[in-house]
């Protein structure tokens, strides 16, 4: 039985793995900034929209729920800064994003998936609400990557679990 290690170190070794792994890299970064700023803006809204806007390409779109759970698309800088501010001044978010899967189709383009749990209350002194939204979605991506840069060129939201029966603690109001 031939060993396995030097078989790695092989595939380690190949140009095109490396290639590849700067894409995977740069976009599994890519969604870790995605849900940074989706749950700490900024004391200025519209910088962090921008910063936000930024995570895709200038006319990349972004689909996902709005606050009365019916699925937007969002095209272009403006309106993903739109999307992005929808709810900021009521609503606290907190996104959990895990199993990201890069597929490179080219070496300046890919495809991934990846999942998130997030959890939506209302923002307010009392440190109880009877309102909150919890769920599980998948993210389904398409992506550009451009001088070691990876952007979303669309990210589509895909509710799978969605609960909006929850009593949230809040141990921290805003």
């Amino acid at each position: 039985m031939k060993p396995l290690f030097p078989t790695i170190l092989t595939l380690l070794a190949s140009p095109v793995l490396a290639e590849n792994t700067g894409m995977i890299v740069a976009c599994q970064q890519l969604g870790a900034d995605y849900a940074w700023y989706l749950d700490h803006p900024d004391e200025d809204i519209d910088t962090t929209a921008l910063n936000f806007a930024d995570l895709f390409t200038s006319d990349g779109s972004w689909q996902v729920s709005n606050m009365e759970l019916q699925m937007e698309t969002h095209t272009g800088a403006k309106e993903i800064m739109a999307g992005y501010k929808q709810g900021r001044d009521q609503f606290r978010f907190m996104h959990l994003i895990t199993n990201h899967r890069v597929n490179p189709t080219s070496e300046t383009t890919g495809t991934g998936t990846s999942y998130v749990e997030f959890y939506i209350h209302p923002i307010g002194a009392d440190m109880t609400h009877d309102f909150g939204v919890t769920g599980v979605a998948e993210y389904r991506d398409t992506y550009e990557f451009k001088d070691g840069i990876c952007r979303l060129t669309s990210r589509e939201g895909v509710p799978r679990f969605i609960s909006l029966e929850n009593k949230i603690h809040d141990p921290i109001p805003e």
